[in-house]
């Protein structure tokens, strides 16, 4: 495909929102599974001592490329199936591959690098927090732990990391893949493309920011007016994996929007 950069209106933003609800309604199960076997593929790779994290957070990466891969060809009338993990690397030229293997690993390699520095800013206070939530811990030890010196700034910097390296990363696995830019050249489009388009995705951002915190307060005035607790740990895990499968879809047509349509 050709390179065209191209500039939206702001309330393009919602439109995104919009139509990454509407594909996702239409093979919710399918683009559903995508996210599932990810996790349950990372779930695995995380326990190869010395890599198996590295490993996870490359895929990242290629999650998103999967991701456009079936929404692009589920609007051409092919169901999404698992088989987008493993296209790029059977029909892409080896120069492509090899450029996409070099996002994943600096992707990998930047936020562990960054997120090494975070801890300069609370000396691992986050990371006790976060191991705090994961085992349920009481709410006066969780209390404690997030008033621990450093945490605030820590999670801000975690934050702020996480959204300053989303940019380069945000479109370059596509651009690798389909208009077969070197990996530089494809962050470096990445970043002015969201820069281009700068006050959509803003709105991008905060329109599912604010979805996914209506859909968290629809759940919980279910639970409280039909009564029973339980349900919120049945519902939780489905919605958030429908709302983060919905969001990843949605990416698509971020990219379609700011370069052309995708091969």
């Amino acid at each position: 495909m050709a390179l065209i950069l191209k500039t939206v209106p702001a309330s393009q933003g919602l439109v995104w929102v919009r139509q990454g609800l509407r594909e996702f309604v239409r093979h919710p199960l399918s683009y559903t599974a995508l996210f599932t076997a990810f996790m349950l593929a990372g779930a695995i790779v995380s326990l190869l001592p010395g890599f198996g994290e590295v490993l996870v957070l490359a895929g990242i990466p290629l999650l998103t490329l999967a991701y456009m891969m079936a929404t692009a060809a589920s609007l051409r009338g092919v169901r999404p199936s698992l088989s987008v993990f493993i296209a790029p690397w059977r029909h892409l030229p080896v120069e492509r591959r090899r450029g996409l293997l070099t996002v994943a690993l600096g992707y990998a390699f930047l936020t562990l690098v960054l997120l090494m520095a975070c801890n300069l800013f609370d000396h691992g206070g986050v990371d006790d927090l976060m191991q705090g939530v994961s085992r349920n811990a009481d709410p006066d030890e969780l209390q404690r732990l997030a008033d621990a010196p450093g945490v605030m700034a820590g999670m801000l910097a975690r934050v702020t990391v996480t959204l300053l390296l989303s940019m380069p990363f945000w479109h370059a696995p596509a651009l690798v893949c389909w208009v077969g830019q070197s990996p530089a050249q494809a962050m470096f489009s990445s970043v002015l493309a969201l820069w281009r388009c700068r006050a959509a995705m803003l709105v991008y951002g905060l329109g599912w920011m604010g979805l996914m915190m209506l859909a968290g307060v629809v759940l919980s005035l279910l639970v409280v007016l039909l009564g029973v607790s339980s349900l919120i740990g049945l519902l939780s895990m489905p919605l958030a994996l429908a709302m983060t499968s919905a969001y990843y879809v949605s990416l698509f047509f971020t990219f379609r929007d700011s370069f052309g349509q995708a091969e």
